[in-house]
């Protein structure tokens, strides 16, 4: 996930408190509709066709989605300077990081770099970069289905501009997995676009400090981004909307069930600031000193649980759902089985 610069924000909510469910598919009561400005639906979409699983979706301004694309060009104008920003001051940040130092081009194959976590961190950051470029051609007036063929493709484009830039670091390399890994995270996006039943599942992202929680950060990391010991990836599914009309009451909304993975411990064995405790893991080829672990847990929808309000407030409780919060979860590892009430602590 080297291309990924995001300032995590943790949510603190206690998900104690239960609500009564609705035995529809759909809970109308999510987001108010008033506030999805909506002037012309033979131009615009309506609420119903503009939902992610049985969530009402939004944009920040609650202006809907164009059926025809209808450029704006103020809006168009602002998106293409912020992507610019964005791209500059992420390239400066990792230039002085992890591209501090660079030499000829080269390819290096690494599929089991990291104990393979750095493909899935890969994919969902391919995923989570088609959901923000979707979104910023959404508000610049592109056409619906346009959108979410632009804003995919971008995401690729843009990723493997930074494998590009890691083919030209000393200590990296153009991966073909990483590439890959990126068009997968960018393509199951598009496809949940054609496919809804595919929204039933949400892709997440959890970052603690490893040592927050007895584990050991990675060594050699340069940057949160390549610290993978600190990452747990996540895969969330709408249980409530999956199950069969006569069983929804039996399953709160707002719960979900998640998957989990994540390496802890991870670290090279030749370099010299790595001191590794062997209690804690194994030897890989010996080199890599590390412990898969894979989370079985709870999760909860933020849509559901966070109040409605002002459209980008919605349109941010709606991003925050792409991130993952402290649950009950049991993790099994080499080190055995753990129950923890609010996972990873």
């Amino acid at each position: 996930m080297k291309y990924i610069i995001i300032l995590i924000l943790i949510v603190n909510f206690s998900a104690y408190s239960f609500s009564q469910d609705s035995t529809n598919s759909v809970n109308t009561n999510i987001i108010n509709k008033d506030s999805l400005t909506n002037i012309d639906t033979s131009l615009t979409l309506t609420p119903e066709e503009f939902m992610y699983g049985d969530n009402y979706r939004t944009t920040f301004t609650g202006i809907m989605p164009n059926r025809e694309t209808k450029i704006r060009p103020t809006n168009l104008a602002i998106f293409a300077g912020a992507t610019l920003a964005y791209m500059t001051a992420q390239h400066i940040v990792q230039k002085n990081s992890i591209w501090s130092e660079t030499g000829e081009f080269r390819i290096i194959e690494d599929g089991d770099y990291a104990l393979y976590i750095d493909k899935v961190g890969h994919t969902y950051g391919a995923d989570l970069s088609s959901y923000f470029f979707t979104e910023m051609f959404l508000w610049s007036g592109f056409g619906y289905d346009a959108s979410f063929l632009l804003g995919p493709s971008l995401g690729v484009l843009y990723t493997a501009y930074v494998e590009v830039m890691d083919g030209f670091a000393a200590d990296w390399g153009f991966s073909p997995t990483d590439f890959y890994s990126n068009v997968g995270g960018a393509l199951f996006f598009m496809l949940q676009h054609y496919i809804p039943y595919l929204q039933n599942i949400t892709p997440k992202f959890m970052y603690f400090p490893a040592d927050w929680h007895g584990e050991l950060k990675r060594v050699p990391h340069s940057f949160f981004v390549d610290d993978y010991s600190s990452h747990t990836f996540y895969w969330s599914f709408n249980v409530h909307n999956m199950l069969p009309k006569a069983l929804k009451s039996y399953w709160p909304s707002w719960l979900q069930l998640t998957f989990g993975v994540a390496v802890r411990n991870l670290g090279d064995m030749n370099d010299p600031n790595f001191k590794p405790d062997y209690s804690k893991g194994k030897v890989y080829d010996g080199h890599v000193f590390g412990s898969p672990r894979y989370i079985i847990g709870l999760d909860y929808d933020l849509v559901k649980i966070l109040p409605d309000g002002v459209p980008f407030w919605n349109w941010i409780r709606q991003s925050l759902n792409y991130f993952k919060i402290p649950a009950p979860a049991v993790e099994f590892s080499n080190e055995g089985t753990r129950f923890y009430l609010l996972y990873p602590f």
